[in-house]
Protein backbone atom coordinates (compact mmCIF):
# COMPACT_ATOMS: atom_id res chain seq x y z
CA UNK A 1 0.00 0.00 0.00
CA UNK A 2 2.86 2.12 0.26
CA UNK A 3 4.52 1.99 -2.61
CA UNK A 4 1.17 2.36 -4.03
CA UNK A 5 0.22 5.74 -2.39
CA UNK A 6 4.12 6.84 -3.13
CA UNK A 7 3.54 6.50 -6.72
CA UNK A 8 -0.11 7.84 -6.86
CA UNK A 9 1.29 11.02 -5.25
CA UNK A 10 4.40 10.79 -7.65
CA UNK A 11 1.82 10.55 -10.59
CA UNK A 12 0.18 13.95 -9.52
CA UNK A 13 3.20 15.56 -9.17
CA UNK A 14 4.26 14.45 -12.84
CA UNK A 15 1.12 15.18 -14.36
CA UNK A 16 1.35 19.03 -13.42
CA UNK A 17 4.92 18.82 -15.27
CA UNK A 18 4.36 16.74 -18.26
CA UNK A 19 3.85 18.88 -20.87
CA UNK A 20 6.87 20.81 -20.57
CA UNK A 21 9.95 18.44 -18.35
CA UNK A 22 8.96 14.75 -18.99
CA UNK A 23 10.42 13.13 -21.79
CA UNK A 24 8.94 9.91 -23.81
CA UNK A 25 10.61 7.24 -21.56
CA UNK A 26 11.86 7.81 -17.91
CA UNK A 27 13.66 5.27 -15.60
CA UNK A 28 14.09 5.93 -12.01
CA UNK A 29 15.52 4.01 -9.26
CA UNK A 30 13.84 4.04 -5.45
CA UNK A 31 14.82 1.18 -3.29
CA UNK A 32 16.37 -1.08 -5.26
CA UNK A 33 12.96 -0.53 -7.77
CA UNK A 34 12.85 0.58 -11.14
CA UNK A 35 10.06 3.02 -12.27
CA UNK A 36 9.62 3.10 -16.10
CA UNK A 37 7.24 5.82 -16.71
CA UNK A 38 6.03 6.89 -20.06
CA UNK A 39 4.04 9.33 -21.83
CA UNK A 40 1.45 8.82 -24.85
CA UNK A 41 -1.07 10.74 -26.18
CA UNK A 42 -2.17 12.80 -22.59
CA UNK A 43 -2.19 9.28 -20.96
CA UNK A 44 1.00 8.79 -18.16
CA UNK A 45 1.47 4.84 -17.97
CA UNK A 46 3.78 4.27 -14.34
CA UNK A 47 5.53 0.55 -14.39
CA UNK A 48 7.18 -0.79 -10.87
CA UNK A 49 9.94 -3.63 -11.15
CA UNK A 50 11.21 -5.81 -8.05
CA UNK A 51 14.89 -6.87 -8.74
CA UNK A 52 15.17 -10.70 -7.77
CA UNK A 53 18.03 -12.83 -7.87
CA UNK A 54 18.18 -16.38 -8.15
CA UNK A 55 21.86 -17.97 -8.12
CA UNK A 56 23.74 -15.90 -11.53
CA UNK A 57 20.26 -14.84 -12.46
CA UNK A 58 18.63 -11.52 -12.10
CA UNK A 59 15.17 -10.76 -12.78
CA UNK A 60 13.12 -7.70 -13.27
CA UNK A 61 9.78 -8.81 -11.86
CA UNK A 62 6.56 -6.51 -12.30
CA UNK A 63 5.00 -5.52 -9.32
CA UNK A 64 2.56 -2.83 -10.17
CA UNK A 65 1.12 -1.01 -13.21
CA UNK A 66 -1.23 2.20 -13.23
CA UNK A 67 -2.15 4.58 -16.16
CA UNK A 68 -2.79 7.78 -14.46
CA UNK A 69 -5.69 10.25 -17.19
CA UNK A 70 -6.89 13.53 -16.88
CA UNK A 71 -6.72 13.70 -12.72
CA UNK A 72 -7.80 9.81 -12.58
CA UNK A 73 -5.84 6.82 -11.73
CA UNK A 74 -6.99 3.75 -14.29
CA UNK A 75 -6.85 0.45 -13.93
CA UNK A 76 -7.33 -2.31 -15.52
CA UNK A 77 -8.50 -5.53 -14.15
CA UNK A 78 -8.37 -9.34 -14.58
CA UNK A 79 -10.43 -11.09 -12.05
CA UNK A 80 -10.68 -15.08 -11.03
CA UNK A 81 -13.39 -15.82 -8.48
CA UNK A 82 -14.30 -18.79 -6.54
CA UNK A 83 -17.00 -19.24 -3.81
CA UNK A 84 -17.37 -18.24 -0.61
CA UNK A 85 -14.05 -16.29 -0.66
CA UNK A 86 -14.51 -12.53 0.28
CA UNK A 87 -13.38 -9.82 -2.22
CA UNK A 88 -11.10 -7.14 -1.11
CA UNK A 89 -12.26 -3.51 -0.87
CA UNK A 90 -10.86 -0.47 -2.65
CA UNK A 91 -11.52 1.03 -5.61
CA UNK A 92 -13.86 -0.38 -7.98
CA UNK A 93 -12.62 -3.09 -9.88
CA UNK A 94 -14.40 -5.46 -12.07
CA UNK A 95 -16.08 -8.52 -11.09
CA UNK A 96 -17.77 -11.35 -13.08
CA UNK A 97 -21.12 -12.38 -12.30
CA UNK A 98 -22.19 -16.31 -12.74
CA UNK A 99 -24.61 -18.05 -10.52
CA UNK A 100 -23.00 -20.19 -7.46
CA UNK A 101 -25.92 -22.89 -7.82
CA UNK A 102 -29.09 -21.88 -10.56
CA UNK A 103 -32.85 -23.61 -10.72
CA UNK A 104 -34.96 -22.90 -13.66
CA UNK A 105 -38.02 -24.37 -15.45
CA UNK A 106 -37.78 -25.54 -19.07
CA UNK A 107 -39.39 -25.99 -22.07
CA UNK A 108 -39.00 -28.14 -25.21
CA UNK A 109 -39.94 -25.06 -28.21
CA UNK A 110 -40.48 -25.46 -31.25
CA UNK A 111 -37.79 -22.37 -32.80
CA UNK A 112 -35.62 -20.29 -31.76
CA UNK A 113 -36.16 -17.47 -28.77
CA UNK A 114 -39.18 -19.22 -28.08
CA UNK A 115 -40.42 -20.25 -24.52
CA UNK A 116 -43.19 -22.71 -24.80
CA UNK A 117 -43.32 -25.83 -25.18
CA UNK A 118 -44.20 -27.90 -28.54
CA UNK A 119 -44.71 -31.58 -27.43
CA UNK A 120 -46.75 -32.69 -24.67
CA UNK A 121 -44.96 -31.04 -21.52
CA UNK A 122 -45.45 -30.74 -17.78
CA UNK A 123 -44.20 -27.06 -17.54
CA UNK A 124 -44.32 -27.42 -13.69
CA UNK A 125 -42.31 -30.34 -13.32
CA UNK A 126 -39.81 -29.60 -16.09
CA UNK A 127 -36.70 -28.43 -14.67
CA UNK A 128 -33.07 -27.55 -14.08
CA UNK A 129 -30.70 -27.09 -12.05
CA UNK A 130 -26.96 -26.17 -12.34
CA UNK A 131 -23.47 -25.27 -10.68
CA UNK A 132 -21.00 -22.94 -11.97
CA UNK A 133 -17.01 -24.04 -10.72
CA UNK A 134 -15.81 -20.76 -11.02
CA UNK A 135 -16.20 -17.10 -12.57
CA UNK A 136 -13.29 -15.64 -14.51
CA UNK A 137 -13.75 -12.15 -15.95
CA UNK A 138 -11.18 -9.00 -17.60
CA UNK A 139 -12.63 -5.33 -17.87
CA UNK A 140 -12.42 -4.12 -21.20
CA UNK A 141 -13.26 -0.40 -20.47
CA UNK A 142 -11.22 2.05 -17.96
CA UNK A 143 -14.14 2.62 -15.50
CA UNK A 144 -13.85 -0.72 -15.24
CA UNK A 145 -18.10 -1.11 -15.78
CA UNK A 146 -17.73 -3.24 -19.21
CA UNK A 147 -16.00 -7.07 -19.27
CA UNK A 148 -15.93 -10.12 -20.92
CA UNK A 149 -16.35 -13.50 -18.83
CA UNK A 150 -16.25 -17.00 -18.92
CA UNK A 151 -17.39 -19.89 -16.32
CA UNK A 152 -17.42 -23.37 -16.40
CA UNK A 153 -19.98 -25.88 -14.72
CA UNK A 154 -22.50 -28.35 -14.77
CA UNK A 155 -26.16 -28.63 -15.17
CA UNK A 156 -28.97 -31.48 -14.90
CA UNK A 157 -32.36 -31.31 -17.06
CA UNK A 158 -35.80 -33.29 -16.64
CA UNK A 159 -37.99 -32.47 -19.03
CA UNK A 160 -41.44 -34.28 -17.78
CA UNK A 161 -44.03 -35.57 -20.41
CA UNK A 162 -47.66 -35.18 -20.11
CA UNK A 163 -50.77 -37.19 -21.93
CA UNK A 164 -49.30 -40.54 -21.82
CA UNK A 165 -46.24 -39.64 -24.23
CA UNK A 166 -42.74 -40.68 -24.36
CA UNK A 167 -39.87 -40.13 -26.68
CA UNK A 168 -38.75 -42.94 -28.46
CA UNK A 169 -37.32 -44.59 -31.75
CA UNK A 170 -38.62 -46.08 -34.40
CA UNK A 171 -37.32 -47.19 -37.37
CA UNK A 172 -34.03 -45.29 -36.69
CA UNK A 173 -35.97 -41.98 -36.36
CA UNK A 174 -36.73 -40.52 -32.96
CA UNK A 175 -40.33 -39.37 -32.24
CA UNK A 176 -42.36 -38.42 -29.17
CA UNK A 177 -45.25 -40.66 -29.31
CA UNK A 178 -48.20 -42.09 -26.72
CA UNK A 179 -47.33 -45.39 -25.00
CA UNK A 180 -49.14 -48.45 -26.49
CA UNK A 181 -52.59 -49.21 -26.08
CA UNK A 182 -52.05 -51.70 -22.99
CA UNK A 183 -49.67 -49.15 -21.19
CA UNK A 184 -50.11 -46.58 -19.31
CA UNK A 185 -47.82 -43.88 -18.19
CA UNK A 186 -47.64 -42.86 -14.79
CA UNK A 187 -45.37 -41.11 -16.04
CA UNK A 188 -42.60 -40.24 -17.99
CA UNK A 189 -39.40 -37.96 -18.83
CA UNK A 190 -36.91 -36.97 -20.73
CA UNK A 191 -32.81 -36.16 -19.07
CA UNK A 192 -29.42 -35.75 -19.06
CA UNK A 193 -26.47 -33.54 -17.43
CA UNK A 194 -24.40 -30.95 -19.32
CA UNK A 195 -21.15 -29.35 -18.80
CA UNK A 196 -21.61 -25.71 -19.66
CA UNK A 197 -18.85 -22.85 -21.37
CA UNK A 198 -20.59 -19.38 -21.33
CA UNK A 199 -18.61 -16.46 -22.62
CA UNK A 200 -20.69 -13.17 -21.99
CA UNK A 201 -20.12 -9.16 -22.61
CA UNK A 202 -20.89 -7.86 -19.26
CA UNK A 203 -22.13 -4.35 -17.08
CA UNK A 204 -22.09 -3.61 -13.75
CA UNK A 205 -22.14 -0.86 -11.49
CA UNK A 206 -23.23 0.27 -7.96
CA UNK A 207 -25.68 1.48 -6.46
CA UNK A 208 -25.21 2.29 -2.91
CA UNK A 209 -23.08 -0.32 -1.58
CA UNK A 210 -23.76 -3.30 -3.90
CA UNK A 211 -23.47 -4.23 -8.11
CA UNK A 212 -26.03 -4.24 -10.48
CA UNK A 213 -25.38 -6.59 -13.50
CA UNK A 214 -26.28 -7.10 -17.11
CA UNK A 215 -24.95 -9.92 -19.12
CA UNK A 216 -25.49 -11.67 -22.67
CA UNK A 217 -23.60 -14.16 -25.01
CA UNK A 218 -23.07 -17.15 -26.17
CA UNK A 219 -22.73 -20.72 -24.29
CA UNK A 220 -21.39 -24.01 -25.33
CA UNK A 221 -23.13 -27.02 -23.71
CA UNK A 222 -22.00 -30.88 -24.03
CA UNK A 223 -24.63 -33.18 -23.37
CA UNK A 224 -24.24 -36.00 -21.32
CA UNK A 225 -26.68 -39.55 -20.53
CA UNK A 226 -29.27 -38.56 -22.36
CA UNK A 227 -32.05 -40.99 -21.63
CA UNK A 228 -36.30 -41.05 -22.15
CA UNK A 229 -37.59 -42.93 -19.33
CA UNK A 230 -41.28 -44.07 -18.25
CA UNK A 231 -42.57 -45.31 -14.84
CA UNK A 232 -45.74 -48.12 -15.46
CA UNK A 233 -47.03 -51.08 -13.72
CA UNK A 234 -45.36 -49.25 -10.95
CA UNK A 235 -41.87 -50.01 -12.25
CA UNK A 236 -39.30 -47.55 -14.22
CA UNK A 237 -38.37 -48.57 -17.50
CA UNK A 238 -36.12 -47.08 -20.14
CA UNK A 239 -37.88 -46.44 -23.61
CA UNK A 240 -34.47 -45.48 -25.59
CA UNK A 241 -31.06 -44.06 -24.37
CA UNK A 242 -29.79 -43.75 -28.09
CA UNK A 243 -32.47 -40.67 -29.28
CA UNK A 244 -30.01 -39.40 -32.66
CA UNK A 245 -29.02 -36.20 -30.23
CA UNK A 246 -26.48 -33.70 -30.76
CA UNK A 247 -23.75 -34.21 -28.16
CA UNK A 248 -22.88 -30.63 -28.51
CA UNK A 249 -25.38 -27.90 -28.56
CA UNK A 250 -25.04 -23.52 -28.63
CA UNK A 251 -27.33 -21.73 -26.46
CA UNK A 252 -27.39 -17.99 -26.12
CA UNK A 253 -27.73 -16.83 -22.69
CA UNK A 254 -29.28 -13.32 -20.63
CA UNK A 255 -28.38 -12.40 -17.32
CA UNK A 256 -29.22 -9.73 -14.89
CA UNK A 257 -29.26 -9.40 -10.98
CA UNK A 258 -29.06 -6.90 -8.01
CA UNK A 259 -26.21 -8.04 -5.39
CA UNK A 260 -26.43 -11.88 -4.85
CA UNK A 261 -29.90 -12.29 -6.88
CA UNK A 262 -30.03 -13.00 -10.30
CA UNK A 263 -32.10 -13.95 -13.34
CA UNK A 264 -31.39 -15.89 -16.22
CA UNK A 265 -32.65 -17.17 -19.28
CA UNK A 266 -31.03 -19.78 -21.42
CA UNK A 267 -32.02 -20.39 -25.06
CA UNK A 268 -30.91 -22.81 -27.78
CA UNK A 269 -29.91 -21.79 -31.21
CA UNK A 270 -29.05 -25.62 -32.33
CA UNK A 271 -31.69 -28.24 -32.29
CA UNK A 272 -31.52 -31.19 -29.45
CA UNK A 273 -31.95 -34.14 -32.20
CA UNK A 274 -30.26 -34.56 -35.11
CA UNK A 275 -31.81 -32.85 -38.88
CA UNK A 276 -34.15 -35.45 -40.18
CA UNK A 277 -33.66 -37.98 -37.36
CA UNK A 278 -35.81 -36.28 -34.88
CA UNK A 279 -38.15 -33.64 -33.79
CA UNK A 280 -36.89 -29.61 -33.92
CA UNK A 281 -36.74 -28.99 -30.83
CA UNK A 282 -34.39 -26.52 -28.69
CA UNK A 283 -34.28 -26.41 -25.25
CA UNK A 284 -34.76 -23.16 -23.37
CA UNK A 285 -35.25 -22.18 -19.64
CA UNK A 286 -35.56 -19.08 -17.31
CA UNK A 287 -34.60 -19.76 -13.38
CA UNK A 288 -32.61 -17.82 -10.59
CA UNK A 289 -29.49 -17.69 -9.34
CA UNK A 290 -27.53 -17.02 -6.70
CA UNK A 291 -24.46 -15.24 -7.73
CA UNK A 292 -21.48 -15.14 -5.92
Amino acid sequence: MKQIFFLFLLMVSITTMAQKSIPQDTTLYLNGRKVIIKEHDGKIKVKMYETKAENDTIENTQVFEGVYLNGRSIEQTTTVSVPFVKKKKGYYRFDPHYPAVYFGFNKLSGSNFQYSAKVPQLGSKSWEWGINLFNTGVAITPGNHWGLTTTLGFARMVYKLDNNYGFEKADGITVCRPAEDDIEYQKSWLRYWAFRLPVSLEWQTKFGSRRAFIAAGPELEWRLGITSRAKYESKKHTLSDKLNTHPLGLNLLLQAGYDCLGFNARFALTSLFEKNKGPELYPASIGIGWYW
